[in-house]
């Protein structure tokens, strides 16, 4: 069975399917950043594992082998993308503390940050098993590494993402194939604003199905970890079943912009203004810079409607305060008002 087919079959496959709960927003320390929904061209999304306990009773890492493969569907500029990332056990023996049951594996981004488009966003997550053995390690390592550099550069591969989304999925699913990949539980859980689904940010935690009755209103995240009781004061860090606790959060803004191809743009802009005085025709050629990037900002799939504009206000705003020092008053021509004139005075104050 292959990756997509395995999610799409967890619903009627009671043998992976996990209790899937929603905490509470209340119950976490960030209640007023979980509140409210996603708005389109208007938020960035993140899908983080925060946390997931696995317990010595399935011999992890002596016997099999721990694996979180994470797929996360969603609109991108004009398309639809799958954009899948691996938790092998590079990524898990770099963040996982050892605890006397069992041990936990700590924070990692799975998907974003990036805009939401509208339309659909699909978050399907598997805790899965596989052998040990040296061929299959370097395998899941290959992998998962080329996992990790999709999802940290999809912006800049985004071209041939297709090409290199297919090489994780299909190397998983070939695992899959060869019986040396077990998932044993996963979800998939779909937020559609076309279809009135609710999407907002917040903390989900999967559960490996038992015995044992949860209740949501019980859990609380304190730090990005899980714990359970009867009130926030007394609960305790939830140690009693395998599970992986995730988050969707939302942010106005977001931090990474000079890795965005965007600011290459604004960069050969800097560049021109590496003189040592600055003429009338550099200053003009700058203006005509400024208003192609002001486009290709307001039109990038890596920015929220918002963000573009407040960004391309603190680049007009940082090259002119470097072009008039350098500004050669002498020579300055006089501008009549005209379409261009008008429009720089709106968007370019400088």
């Amino acid at each position: 069975m292959g990756l997509k087919d395995l999610f799409k079959s967890l619903a009627s496959s009671p043998t992976v399917l996990p209790y899937l709960l929603h905490i509470p927003n209340g119950n976490t320390d960030d209640p007023e950043g979980l509140a409210g929904e996603f708005e389109p061209q208007q938020h960035y999304f993140t899908v983080r594992v925060n946390e997931m306990f696995l317990s010595e009773k399935r011999r992890w890492m002596k016997e099999i082998e721990p694996m979180v493969v994470c797929l996360t569907s969603y609109v991108y500029g004009e398309q639809e993308i799958d954009n899948p990332f691996i938790v092998g056990r590079s990524l898990i023996e770099s963040k996982m503390q050892n605890v006397p049951d069992g041990m936990v594996f700590h924070d990692t981004r799975v998907a974003g940050i990036h805009p939401f488009s509208g339309g659909r966003l699909i978050v399907s997550i598997a805790l899965c098993q596989s052998v040990t053995k040296d061929y299959l390690s370097d395998s899941l390592e290959f992998i998962e590494k080329v996992s990790g550099v999709f999802n940290e550069n999809i912006t800049s591969l985004i071209g041939s993402y297709t090409k290199i989304a297919n090489v994780v999925i299909d190397g998983i699913d070939k695992l899959f194939d060869s019986n040396a990949v077990t998932p044993l539980f996963g979800f998939r859980k779909e937020f559609d604003q076309d279809a009135n689904d609710q999407f907002s940010p917040g903390y989900y935690v999967m559960i490996d199905k038992s015995d044992k009755k949860w209740n949501a209103a019980n859990f609380f995240v304190k730090e990005n970890r899980l714990y359970y009781g009867d009130n926030v004061d007394s609960a305790k860090e939830f140690r009693h079943d395998e599970y992986v606790l995730f988050s969707i959060t939302r942010s106005d803004e977001r931090g990474d912009t000079t890795l965005l191809p965007v600011y290459q743009s604004y960069k050969k802009i800097l560049d021109v203004l590496k003189v040592n005085e600055v003429s009338q025709d550099t200053k003009d050629k700058v203006k005509d810079m400024l208003r192609v990037l002001n486009i290709e900002m307001q039109q990038s799939p890596d920015l929220t409607e918002p963000h573009a504009k407040k960004l391309i206000q603190k680049y007009i705003d940082d090259v002119g305060k470097l072009i008039e020092p350098k500004f050669n008053w002498g020579v300055k021509s006089a501008v009549k008002n005209d379409f261009w004139s008008d429009m720089d005075a709106k968007i370019m104050n400088i």
